[in-house]
């Protein structure tokens, strides 16, 4: 328990990064690791997690791996790594993924959810625990969502703040019916129960803090999945309290039909647009061009992030648009894995629903999942939020916790189970004709597996982790080979989310050689050291602008190799101004770059955009007009003339000063 509370909070509180999915990684991991050895009431484990439970959740793991894994040609491998292999020169092998390191950070975020939601389901086992747990997580979601709404940044709780805020609004409605049940059952003619009033004090207040934020933070479809997830909650509790019977299940479930339905209609739908950001508020234009292009098997978990900066619209900063979570699932993994997961998600309610009706006792906690179940996949569709790490930390303790407590009476046979297995051992040797594999069985493997999942989970996050430690936070990829190679030091901002570990296999082989500052001083040797070093970090992802960028300012003597690479520069990382200063000065010194019309467009689209919306860049233009050609100082020249012909004087007067110093 304390475990689950400080890798959520860890999640919550820190930016999203390598350290925090690494932190929560190692803390999960090592709670799977002790829920799998010590005794705990395992064989309960099993009735949740069946054989198709288990087959559920390892297919999404499996794909993601199977994402990465090399591919025969003309396959289901992206177009991309045979483009980049052409441009390159040197095989490279196709994979359905354009960036393996951002698909192995979205696996082990998803082992990081998986174990979370195992240990919890594990925990809550047990009556008690299981109230234990729903208390933590809702304060942990009240307190998130009171930050969130105070600050009006992105601090805790982030992005997914108003997801955490939708899951404080279904805990403290499933807390509130708990302590009034309580209340209802326990207390005596005349006189309230202290301790569930004071819960159900809490409980409103938390509701009070959530639904507030809600309100005003957030739009109206997160105030309308909030409210029909905890009208299901509420439906259950009307059916346990006031309409037993098969006619009064079925005229309960009838009026939430009718009010959900009536709440589709109030629900601000995007017509002719993809049905996935059908339900988004904010601009989704990258989204939707990405979407356009997306191949049936997907481009790879965590794609969407590596790909949103090459679909935005040019001169616009720092990406603002996030695509929802249910349209980062079609351009990751396919539109045939979203099919599956809204199915599986609407069949988790049935049943979590049926259960809850069929349990004598803490009919709450199935409810709850049932109900966010149902808030969640209409959140899918309008915002980015389950997928985020805090979030999704936070739905997965609330899963394990419906399930674990789905099962009636499932710690109390597990417990029991395992009394007689020991007073058995006791009481001497089982003849052979007793079967005693089948419940060995039934008790062990839900160890075994947790066992697997926290040695699995520890491999990643050693991966994420090693890296930072053995470069000791210092520079980027680009960065240390710009102090290696003597270029300039425009280049900082990696745009793979497996940079570190570039930096870091680039640095091994350069320490397993010669020392990286010894090639600048060798002319013959510096480019195929600098090529080998580039290359792997491409078999990483062929996405890198910046790594074609050096590979075309490294190959200024084979204008052929530096117009490829240069065009890949700029179809990878279209929008990158940390690069423009550098493209500029390789382009525009190379006459056969600047003879292309293709490259003409491309260089004054970058030039357009210096000279009129980025003025503070403009000493760059200055760099590469001393730098360029003949060719391209009269092409500059022309295009300058054009947008601004009083800076052309200002231009040519700084170089003139600058060349007589």
């Amino acid at each position: 328990m304390s475990a689950e509370f400080v890798a959520i909070t860890a999640a919550l509180a820190m930016p999203e990064s390598l350290q925090s999915l690494g932190l929560a990684s190692f803390i999960l991991a090592t709670a799977a690791l002790v829920v799998a050895i010590f005794p705990s009431p395992a064989s309960g484990v099993a009735k949740v997690l069946r054989p198709a439970a288990v087959v559920v959740l390892a297919a999404p793991a499996l794909w993601m791996a199977l994402q990465a894994v090399p591919m025969p040609m003309d396959t289901l491998g992206n177009p991309i790594w045979a483009t980049a292999s052409a441009a390159l020169g040197k095989p490279l092998t196709e994979t359905i993924t354009v960036d393996k390191g951002a698909t192995m950070l979205s696996l082990a975020q998803y082992g990081a959810v998986l174990a979370a939601a195992l240990v919890t389901g594990v925990i809550t086992l047990d009556r008690y625990r299981a109230a234990q747990v729903l208390h933590i997580l809702l304060s942990i979601a009240t307190i998130a969502t009171a930050i969130w709404f105070g600050k009006k940044t992105d601090g805790i709780g982030g992005a997914d703040g108003s997801t955490v805020a939708v899951l404080g609004v279904l805990f403290s409605c499933a807390t509130a019916i708990r302590a009034a049940d309580q209340i209802a059952r326990h207390s005596r003619p005349g006189t309230i129960a202290p301790a569930p009033l004071l819960v159900l004090s809490t409980a409103t207040i938390a509701m009070i803090v959530c639904l507030a934020a809600l309100l005003v933070r957030t739009n109206s479809t997160a105030v309308i999945a909030a409210l029909l997830g905890s009208g299901i909650l509420l439906s259950v509790f009307a059916i346990r309290r006031w309409f037993l019977g098969l006619w009064g299940t079925a005229g309960v479930f009838a009026t939430a039909a009718i009010i959900f339905v009536a709440s589709a209609t109030v629900i601000p739908f995007r017509t002719n647009t993809d049905v996935t950001i059908a339900l988004s508020t904010s601009s989704q234009i990258a989204t939707e061009r990405m979407l356009q292009d997306v191949r049936p098997a997907g481009s790879g978990a965590g794609a969407s992030t590596v790909l949103l900066p090459l679909y935005r619209d040019m001169g616009i900063g720092a990406p603002r648009e996030r695509p929802t979570a249910a349209a980062a699932m079609v351009i990751d993994m396919g539109s045939a894995f979203l099919c599956g997961v809204v199915a599986i998600a609407m069949l988790a309610a049935c049943i979590l629903i049926r259960r809850s009706l069929s349990r004598a006792y803490d009919y709450v906690y199935p409810a709850l999942g049932a109900g966010a179940s149902i808030a969640l996949t209409i959140l899918a569709f309008a915002d980015h939020g389950i997928l985020s790490l805090g979030a999704s930390l936070l739905v997965a303790a609330l899963f394990g916790l419906a399930f674990g407590q789905s099962v009636s009476g499932a710690g109390r046979e597990a417990m029991s189970l395992e009394s007689k297995e020991a007073s058995d051992r006791m009481a001497g040797p089982v003849p052979a004709s007793r079967p005693r594999l089948a419940p060995a069985f039934l008790t062990l493997w839900p160890r075994v597996a947790l066992a697997v999942l926290g040695i699995a989970l520890i491999i990643p996050t050693i991966w994420m982790i090693l890296p930072g430690w053995y470069l000791g936070g210092q520079s980027s990829l680009a960065a240390a080979i710009s102090a290696a190679a003597g270029w300039p030091n425009e280049i900082s901002k990696p745009v793979s989310v497996a940079a570190a570990h570039e930096d870091f296999w680039i640095r091994g082989e350069s320490r397993s050689g010669k020392d990286p500052a010894l090639a600048a001083d060798e002319q013959k040797t510096e480019l195929p050291a600098a090529s080998n070093a580039f290359a792997r970090a491409l078999r990483s992802s062929p996405l890198r602008g910046d790594i074609w960028l050096m590979l075309a300012a490294a190959s200024k003597q084979n204008s052929i190799q530096t117009a490829a690479m240069l065009k890949m520069s700029y179809y990878t990382a279209p929008n990158d101004l940390d690069l423009l200063p550098l493209r500029l000065s390789v382009a525009l010194a190379t006459d056969a770059v600047v003879r292309e019309l293709e490259f003409r467009d491309l260089i004054k689209r970058d030039v357009s955009l210096v000279v009129t919306r980025r003025p503070a860049i403009r000493p760059a233009l200055v760099a590469a007009y001393r730098s360029a050609s003949a060719e391209g100082k009269i092409y500059l020249e022309n295009l300058i003339s054009e947008l601004d012909p009083t800076y052309l004087d200002n231009m040519r007067a700084r170089n003139s000063r600058q060349g007589s110093r």
